[in-house]
């Protein structure tokens, strides 16, 4: 995501409390009451949450205890969006924030939120746990700044009578968890979250398939229309509307009607949320299914493709068949705006694809297929440019080599940062490469992230958007801190500033790329302040 271009009502914040935001909705008093018997009035309006997170290399989980949330309005008394005080082996609502890296998590839509303007947001955290990936020497033993955390934007929101606004949480782990300065093993959880505030549901927001069971149906004369249903983990209920184009997969793993829907069934829907507030439907899943992620082996062949899981996931083996109903399963390419729907023939070798489905006969019988651009993740070993194309030769992590074309309409990221130069795409740097399997040998670069470093340390001077910095292994590095840089200041409630607030003594961290002009060691793009 390019940070540098951010929406009208983009408010930037962090510290540990706007995580959990997205999480609370986990816990009792969250939601509305089925079929609107807590309506939306002339004084109350609707606020629904969304959470995204980005990648992280050090962690394969990130779990976090919410026990409340509330709205600070500028006067008057909190209001309380969730309260959950109960919870095992942690008081609150268990929540792994890396669940949602490609998909938006619909957390809840609160109905009967005060009309009226608001300045914060406050957490109640009882616990976190840091799962490292496997072979990180990472501890996972974490301070928490405190257990009540206010979330302070930059301005105010508002709930308009009888409107609604969505608000989406975009967390950057790689820049939440520092090591503790003065405990070794221990690290510092201060969230990193992109805020957006919006009227309405706009398009933009992907819903991850959302899980929970029918309370009620919706019916016109015979005919099923839709239904509510309970959001699992005690989230409230949200409203389900059925059309001509919701396709319905049932429990034995073939496509039915609206009528072998009922009430007590656990369901699971994906769709776009409607002005009401309401999600129309585009896939209903009745039962249990298999979800799991994998490598398309094969392009599809009659309705079956060849299919390997990856390590961990709840299928095992090699060339697994997955069958495809053409026109009914439903067929995705990556996630931006909630995918673009394609035919069968979209699934070629080589891509990375998410299998939601049912296993008939020792064939996953798949009800919703998410294609991802193939990714080449590891360290460039060369870079050879000519006539403005780029050959980058990449190790990948498992030892392998690949090859990759980089074009003058290839986009290149510092990871979480915004754009940059494709000049910085030299030998040593980490890179995760988004290719088109079908561009040719090597493939071509559809996008590429730069793994940007990160330092922490105590400033020792500052010059003109310069600063020296002294980690505690004792080694000096000049940083260059470019115009439109995000400056954070975590000392007490997060605040953006200016170059100017940094001063000698402060200790930093700071996210950025090792470089060579202007005789300086790093560029950072992204600097915190913190304790």
């Amino acid at each position: 995501m390019n940070r540098k271009n951010l929406p009208v009502w983009r408010m930037l914040s962090f510290l540990l409390v706007a995580i959990m935001t997205v999480l609370a909705g986990c816990g009792g008093g969250g939601g509305s009451s089925e079929g609107g018997s807590s309506p939306v009035t002339a004084q109350t309006g609707s606020v629904a949450i969304f959470i995204k997170d980005a990648p992280t290399d050090e962690f394969e989980h990130i779990w976090v205890w919410v026990t409340q949330v509330e709205l600070l309005p500028v006067s008057g008394e909190p209001v309380v969006i969730y309260l959950n005080p109960y919870g095992s082996p942690y008081p609150g609502c268990k929540i792994d924030l890396l669940d949602y890296q490609n998909e938006d998590f619909l957390l809840t839509i609160k109905r009967d939120v005060p009309a009226g303007t608001y300045s914060k947001v406050r957490l109640r955290v009882s616990h976190i746990d840091l799962v490292p990936k496997e072979g990180s020497s990472v501890g996972i033993e974490v301070k928490l700044p405190s257990g009540k955390i206010d979330l302070n934007p930059r301005g105010t929101f508002t709930v308009v009578p009888g409107g609604t606004l969505s608000v989406r949480l975009d967390m950057d782990a790689n820049k939440s968890i520092h090591t503790h300065p003065s405990m070794p093993g221990w690290y510092i959880f201060r969230p990193v979250v992109f805020v957006d505030i919006e009227s309405g549901f706009p398009a933009h927001i992907c819903p991850k398939i959302v899980h929970g069971t029918i309370t009620r149906l919706v019916k016109d004369g015979s005919r099923t229309t839709g239904f509510f249903m309970a959001l699992e983990e005690n989230r409230g209920t949200l409203e389900i509307k059925l059309n001509s184009g919701t396709d319905i997969f049932g429990v034995n793993g073939e496509f039915v009607t609206a009528s072998a829907l009922a009430a007590g069934q656990e369901v699971r829907v994906r769709g776009r949320m409607d002005a009401a507030g309401a999600l129309v439907a585009s896939l209903v899943i009745i039962g249990d299914i298999v979800d799991v992620l994998g490598n398309v082996n094969g392009a599809v062949v009659g309705d079956l493709f060849a299919f390997t899981p990856f390590a961990g996931e709840e299928l095992v083996g090699t060339n697994y068949p997955v069958r495809v109903d053409d026109g009914q399963t439903l067929i995705l390419v990556d996630c931006a705006n909630c995918g673009t729907e394609v035919g069968p023939q979209a699934i070629q070798p080589g891509m990375v694809a998410r299998v939601f489905g049912k296993i008939v006969n020792n064939v996953l019988n798949a009800v919703a297929v998410i294609l991802r651009t193939q990714e080449i993740i590891g360290v460039i070993q060369s870079a050879d440019t000519e006539n403005g194309t780029t050959l980058l030769t990449i190790r990948k992590d498992d030892n392998t080599v690949a090859s990759v074309f980089v074009t003058t309409a290839t986009t290149v990221y510092l990871e979480g940062d915004g754009t940059v130069s494709a000049d910085y795409l030299t030998p040593g740097r980490r890179v995760r490469v988004l290719v088109n399997p079908a561009s040719g040998t090597p493939v071509s670069a559809v996008t590429v992230f730069i793994q940007g470093e990160k330092v922490e340390g105590t400033v020792t001077s500052v010059g003109s958007n310069t600063m020296v910095v002294l980690t505690a292994s004792n080694i000096s590095y000049g940083v260059l801190v470019p115009e439109g840089a995000t400056i954070l200041d975590l000392r007490e409630e997060c605040e953006r500033v200016l170059f100017s607030v940094i001063r000698p003594g402060q200790r930093v961290v700071f996210f950025g790329l090792d470089t060579s002009a202007f005789g300086m060691d790093y560029e950072a793009p992204v600097v915190l302040i913190v304790d």
